[in-house]
């Protein structure tokens, strides 16, 4: 482990692994990646692990009752059972260095056990999506609902953000979005733009192209509005009408819903859709995607898109919508030459009425231009060779380890630190203040940052011991703990919460003020 310094590393999340959404493949992977760069990987969950998961060590939660979110469960857990009731080490004995949680999913789990045990820890919050606007992508046509649950999320993000010391965005749409969240709060914690990783694959190796469809893939829920299969497969019935020949395959349905999604899309493609049962066996999806002459991936809104990058990874072509943020990373000149990645981004029309025929120009495009493409895509897969799991894994203890103390006073949006991801996991400080986007900022400076210039100690923790482990019959609502927090079990502070005997070299941050808890959730949030 060059350069880096072994981390106790916590990694909370209410699932992981693969089939189960785009939180908890990102967690498996990254937490996999963690564990193979040599630090010391503890996963907690509240459904059990299954497979996967390589070099991390598992451990889970008490069963959810099943009128319980396991998100809320999560968070209830840890605040009132001992963390040794889940095989955790007692925080008087051992500490960890680096807490991290999940958007709403396992936030307020993570800032809320290192507030109440460990003490000395630091938190790192990721954010897997838009909690402003993915709502309104969401409900279209109920504008009440959308806003009410926008303002919900948002809350708990800026809650979450404010106990953070590094709060990251999954790709620069999301980081753009993080910045803007923090700056709002009393405290501005670091913010790092971090680009999930791609696995690369061996290069698909194809046949001069003959005269049959052009073979297109979409990956992911075809019941969800969200993913724009539609737009996708109306495109493909305009191309054919128009005597060009493109066929859609859509892998992402269960298995009750297939007939009915079959057909559905068959009538909206004239035919030339299939329709096929979501699978959880990798080598499944990396044979549709070798298959594919392409993979596009029309959703209306997208915080990043791993499809993408796993489908460069083969040295596949892609078409990606431009609101995502695999399309912010394929735009930016920075990282990518123009020629390779603006062909790969369909624009999003102003008029939505118009983005079926976007997508079909796109779509044509690619057919007439697709050897050009493969050897751009085969570029592309070269490049992705400097951002894989492991780079984005030590960019993210580089990073974490590394951030001052959160900013504070009527100028700590403009003071706050900001860094980015670049080549084999560097990390490089960012040009300009958070809110920027990325598009914006010029190219980031090149500094870059080691675990050796780790922030000096302000303050030393009080230790002392907790009179009693906390009870609760019943689970809080999302955050409730978190919010309610100020400075107890806070290292610089006094504290009720069990001691620590880590002498943790990260800065030692200021109490943090209580703010307002957002309102509480009615019913399911996904």
């Amino acid at each position: 482990m060059p350069d880096e310094q072994r981390q106790r590393i916590l990694v909370l999340c209410d699932e992981s692994g693969m089939g189960l959404g785009g939180v908890p493949v990102f967690n498996e992977q990254i937490s996999m990646a963690l564990a193979a760069r040599g630090h010391d990987v503890t996963l907690l969950t509240v459904k059990q692990v299954q497979g996967g998961h390589e070099g991390v060590t598992l451990r889970t939660v008490q069963p959810a009752p099943e009128n319980i979110e396991g998100r809320h469960w999560l968070e209830q857990q840890v605040t009132t059972q001992h963390p040794t009731a889940f095989g955790l080490p007692d925080p008087r004995e051992q500490s960890f260095d680096l807490i991290i949680g999940h958007s709403r999913f396992s936030g307020p789990a993570a800032v809320a056990i290192r507030d109440t045990w460990y003490t000395e820890a630091r938190v790192t919050h990721f954010l897997h999506t838009s909690p402003e606007r993915l709502p309104g992508f969401k409900y279209p046509n109920n504008p009440a609902r959308a806003a009410e649950k926008a303002a919900r999320d948002s809350s708990i993000e800026q809650v979450i953000m404010n106990r953070a010391d590094v709060v990251v965005g999954v790709g620069p749409l999301l980081t753009e979005e993080a910045r803007k969240l923090a700056s709002t709060n009393p405290q501005v914690p670091t913010s790092h733009e971090l680009v999930p990783g791609t696995a690369i694959e061996p290069l698909v190796q194809r046949a001069q192209q003959q005269n049959g469809p052009l073979q297109l893939l979409a990956l992911g829920r075809a019941d969800d509005a969200l993913k724009g299969f539609e737009d996708a497969a109306q495109a493909v019935k305009l191309l054919n009408d128009r005597g060009v020949a493109v066929h859609l395959t859509i892998r992402g349905v269960p298995d009750a819903k297939v007939p009915d999604l079959q057909q559905r899309f068959s009538q909206l493609g004239g035919g030339n859709v299939t329709v096929l049962s979501f699978s959880t066996e990798r080598d499944a999806i990396r044979n549709d995607i070798r298959r594919a002459d392409a993979v596009i991936m029309p959703s209306k809104h997208e915080g990043f898109g791993l499809v993408a990058t796993e489908a460069l990874g083969h040295g596949v072509p892609v078409l990606v919508n431009e609101d995502s943020g695999a399309a912010r990373f394929l735009q930016d000149a920075n990282r990518i030459a123009p020629e390779l990645g603006i062909p790969c981004v369909v624009p999003e029309p102003a008029d939505p009425s118009l983005r079926v025929a976007k997508w079909a120009t796109a779509v044509h495009q690619m057919k007439e231009q697709l050897p050009e493409r493969i050897a751009q895509a085969s570029q592309l897969r070269e490049i992705l060779k400097s951002y894989s799991w492991e780079h984005a894994a030590t960019s993210l203890v580089q990073a974490s380890v590394t951030a001052p103390a959160p900013a504070t006073g009527a100028s700590a949006a403009q003071q706050a630190h900001a860094t980015v991801q670049g080549p084999e996991g560097t990390v490089l400080l960012s040009g300009s203040p958070p809110g920027i986007p990325p598009t914006q900022r010029g190219t980031a400076t090149t500094v870059t940052l080691t675990v050796n210039q780790t922030i000096q100690v302000t303050q030393q923790m009080t230790q002392s011991t907790q009179a009693s482990q906390p009870t609760g019959p019943h689970p809080q609502p999302p955050i409730a703990k978190a919010a309610a927090l100020t400075s107890r079990g806070r290292r610089g502070t006094a504290t009720t919460a069990q001691g620590t005997g880590s002498n943790h070299q990260g800065s030692a941050s200021q109490a943090r003020p209580q703010i307002p808890q957002p309102p509480k959730p009615q019913g399911p949030s996904h």
